[in-house]
């Protein structure tokens, strides 16, 4: 696994290397004159201080990257290097996250976890606070509520929950659906997927556009046990499993219409209705397109499902360890260029502990719990040595290096832990917070 990574990031390297030095293939980022080697900020430098998740002073930062990295040079300002970095379109690290993604799934091939022979990805949204600056206002909108208007984006988030990866997120206007980008999404998927929604997702119109693709795609969502008659009735009956055919809506036929499709008011989907009881008691009601009781039999779905809950850590992990919130620059450009190269990074780290984390595994195999990576902590380390990952030629020993510290820092896995949620009033003056469960690492 650790070679597989070194060919990971050297092809991550020589992508990089492409863009800077093909002025054709530059240009998709930025224009042909801009951001050449001439200058003390080319685009692989501005690629590195991007990733490099910039959350203190700029002025501290930039000094930082200059006199560790490049010591004969001057270090420039902080309104030098956010001139420069205007010139390179945020398109250049969602496209590099997806060489990095696509290298994962080539490279590992078998060695990639699955459910079923299906890589399990879970689609959802969320929202980030942003900043409120007159162009951020009017790209991003605002949300409002009874006292007061907040700017903020709409986050959303196809994530492979069995081996980490963020397949595809972006950051849009706040006031953007999370169905309509997710039925823009849909024919991207691939056959080998089964998408995993919670409730504010099931709809005449996702389920067919699931199964009318050319490669149809599987899927499983959870439903509000009033989302229609076939579902209310089914909900208060005693049976757990039920095959039904559901028919197109109204507001389903125009949707569909505007993408083109045909649909009339006698059109169905057929689909198949679970029941989950939760450990509270309730029961939840899922609706999937894996037909086959004896190949998908009942009791997998509860567990099925409960795996949907990795998007959710991941915003975790993204809002409160990588801060992306804490921005390094208040234009639309750079606020995205911000966001993708947090996802690159997540992923990053990701694939690099996966050795660790199977050594960890095999090592701790006979102790009472599981083993995991301290994601907060090797991302803190990640960051210490990520800009000689891609500089130095020793690629290969700075990773087996990485692992090193990766695997250092490990924490038990307590499963089916739960705790009330108590909320309590915290001071709103001051810019900092102490909480005894969390340290920030970058």
């Amino acid at each position: 696994m650790t070679s597989t990574n070194i060919e990971i990031i050297l092809i991550l390297k020589d992508f990089l290397q492409q863009v800077q030095n093909d002025p054709e293939l530059r240009s998709h980022f930025a224009s042909s004159q801009s951001l050449t080697k001439r200058r003390k900020l080319p685009l692989d430098r501005i690629a590195y201080l991007v990733i490099s998740l910039l959350k203190r002073s700029l002025s501290v930062e930039l000094e930082d990257f200059f006199s560790t990295h490049y010591p004969t040079e001057g270090c420039v300002t902080k309104a030098a290097f956010c001139k420069q970095r205007q010139k390179l379109h945020y398109s250049f690290f969602a496209l590099w996250n997806a060489v990095l993604v696509n290298s994962f799934y080539s490279l590992y091939g078998k060695r990639a976890k699955r459910w079923k022979g299906f890589r399990l990805v879970a689609i959802d949204g969320s929202t980030s606070y942003l900043v409120n600056k007159p162009e951020v206002f009017d790209h991003f909108g605002v949300q409002v509520n009874q006292s007061t208007s907040v700017v903020m984006g709409r986050i959303m988030t196809a994530r492979d929950v069995l081996n980490g990866v963020n397949i595809c997120s972006q950051l849009h206007p706040i006031n953007t659906s999370e169905q309509h980008i997710a039925y823009q999404w849909i024919p991207n998927l691939e056959r080998d997927m089964l998408a995993i929604y919670d409730r504010g997702f099931p709809s005449f119109s996702a389920m067919y556009l699931h199964l009318e693709q050319e490669a149809p795609v599987n899927f499983v969502m959870r439903c509000k046990n009033s989302f229609n008659k076939e579902v209310s009735c089914f909900s208060q009956s005693a049976c757990p499993d039920l095959l039904i055919e559901i028919k197109a809506t109204n507001s389903a036929i125009s949707e569909l219409g505007k993408q083109g499709y045909k649909v009339t008011s006698e059109t169905t989907v057929k689909v198949r209705l679970i029941k989950v009881l939760l450990p509270d008691g309730k029961t939840e009601i899922l609706i999937t397109s894996l037909l086959d009781a004896r190949k998908y039999p009942l009791h997998l779905f509860g567990d099925l499902y409960f795996k949907r809950w990795g998007i959710e850590t991941e915003y975790g992990m993204q809002k409160n360890y990588m801060q992306l919130e804490l921005l390094s620059g208040y234009k639309v450009n750079t606020i995205l260029q911000d966001f993708h190269a947090s996802i690159f990074i997540s992923n990053l780290q990701h694939i690099l502990s996966i050795p660790a984390q199977t050594k960890s595994e095999k090592k701790h195999k006979d102790r009472i719990y599981s083993y995991q990576i301290n994601r907060n902590i090797a991302i803190g380390n990640l960051k210490q040595h990520l800009i000689n990952l891609f500089k130095r030629k020793d690629t290969g020993a700075l990773i087996r290096k990485i692992e090193k510290l990766f695997a250092k820092y490990i924490e038990p896995v307590r499963p089916d832990r739960s705790f009330l949620r108590i909320v309590k009033g915290r001071r709103t003056k001051g810019k900092y917070q102490t909480w005894t469960n969390y340290k920030r690492a970058i």
